[in-house]
Parts: structure tokens; C-alpha cells; sequence
């Protein structure tokens, strides 16, 4: 499948470089002001298209959540969809440290607890969009509320 920088053909994005450091400067080379809307969109749109391209989007596939198991460190995968699921269900990590952990071939951070994945996205602006993880089924087993209750 071909990259998401495929369509700017005019930047040439370093493959295993982390995602928000290619996409930064893939912004400036767009003029893209950071926090813009168009930022966020695009934004939406790297994790989203990366994510797919490394672990697909068919939530009713099992190999892609065991695939899933074990990039995040996973080491007992389970045989079924569900058992993925509830594996899963305890392991908090960013989903743009799971693209990177694929780019860079660095193992994915886990965080302890939800707190400590909210803090540290906080921290580190690697927020992906909600409404943008919503429409890979994979996606959805990481999704957490960063702001507000």
C-alpha cells in the first residue's frame, strides 16, 4: 500500500523516521499553521492511513488483532477475537507510538495505567483524532478520553 506522503510528491519523508517529526515538517513544507484545522485534518489523516497500512482495518480479521497482541508486547496471544479484545482491554499505548514502533522498529512504550497514557499524550502532542479512530475497527480498542472527565 502506498504511503500517505505519496501525495506530496514534491516531500521526501524519511520511511522510518517517526511520524509526527516527517509530518511536522511536511506541514511547514505545506504551510500548514499547527493546531489549524487543516493541521488536525491532515493530521487525522497520516495516523489514520499509516495505522490501516501497517495493521489493516478489518476488525473482524483475527490475524490483524493478534498481530495487534503482539506488537504491544502481548506474549500469551489469544485464539479468538474476543480473547484479543479483553487482552487488550489492560494495556494503554499511544496509537502513534504504534505506528512509530513499526517505522522505527522500536518496541511500543506502555504506559501503567490510563492516567499515565493521558499524561503522557498530553505531554507529548500525540493526540490522534476520535472521530478519526472511530472508523478503524482495530482503533477503537485504544481509544481513552484525554480532555475533559
Amino acid at each position: 500500500m502506498t504511503s500517505w506522503f505519496a501525495k506530496y510528491p514534491e516531500f521526501e519523508p524519511d520511511p522510518v523516521a517517526p511520524l509526527l517529526v516527517e509530518f511536522s515538517r511536511l506541514a511547514i513544507h505545506q504551510n500548514w499553521e499547527e493546531g489549524s484545522k487543516k493541521y488536525r485534518k491532515e493530521w487525522g489523516n497520516c495516523v489514520g492511513e499509516n495505522f490501516t497500512t501497517e495493521f489493516g482495518q478489518n476488525a473482524s480479521n483475527l490475524a490483524g488483532w493478534q498481530a495487534l497482541c503482539i506488537e504491544v508486547g502481548i506474549t500469551d496471544v489469544p485464539t479468538s477475537i474476543t480473547g484479543c479484545r479483553k487482552a487488550l482491554r489492560g494495556v494503554f499505548v499511544n496509537i502513534v507510538d504504534l505506528v512509530d514502533a513499526r517505522r522505527t522498529g522500536t518496541p511500543v512504550k506502555r504506559h501503567a495505567s490510563m492516567k499515565a497514557l493521558r499524561a503522557y499524550i498530553k505531554k507529548t502532542g500525540k493526540i490522534y483524532p476520535k472521530k478519526a479512530a472511530k472508523k478503524n475497527g482495530f482503533l477503537k480498542a485504544f481509544l481513552i478520553t484525554v480532555f475533559g472527565p
